[in-house]
């Protein structure tokens, strides 16, 4: 299996939040997807660990992140996007074990150009009445 070929192993999100050194989130936002790291799923990460959120404000519990950060509940955290963006949770401004990044981590020529070379195929695809190369909320393209 593609597991086995990389040395990894599915698990549940509560175990990875157990024993994962450190937890990158990459996933879109949603009504599933908010706060899907709050205080319950921090308190299950390892004192040691680390949480980066280059995803979407949001989708971790900010209030909660700081309480945990301030307390010491897990090591550190990065961020690049926050809830209730542009604004910054005031707690989190108030901490060393966090790095907090302007919403600018993909801001590179290279990339900016492949967003844009994204976006016009997607919006190609729109006009002539396919489906969207990299659409997420599929649903609303059924109706």
């Amino acid at each position: 299996s593609d597991e086995k070929a990389c040395g990894a192993r599915y698990v549940d999100k509560e175990t990875l939040l157990r024993e994962a050194d450190h937890v990158v989130l990459v996933v879109p936002y949603s009504a599933e997807s908010h706060h899907l790291i709050g205080a319950k799923e921090i308190a299950l990460m390892k004192s040691t660990a680390t949480l980066v959120n280059i995803a979407r404000g949001g989708i971790v519990d900010d209030a909660a992140l700081a309480e945990a950060l301030k307390a010491k509940k897990i090591f550190a955290a990065g961020l690049d996007v926050y809830e209730g963006e542009p604004k910054v949770h005031p707690e989190l401004l108030k901490l060393s074990n966090v790095v907090l990044a302007p919403h600018i981590a993909s801001a590179t020529e290279k990339t900016r150009r492949a967003m844009i070379n994204l976006a016009v195929r997607n919006l190609r695809a729109a006009l002539a009445g396919e489906k969207p190369p990299s659409l997420i909320n599929t649903e609303l393209w059924k109706k």
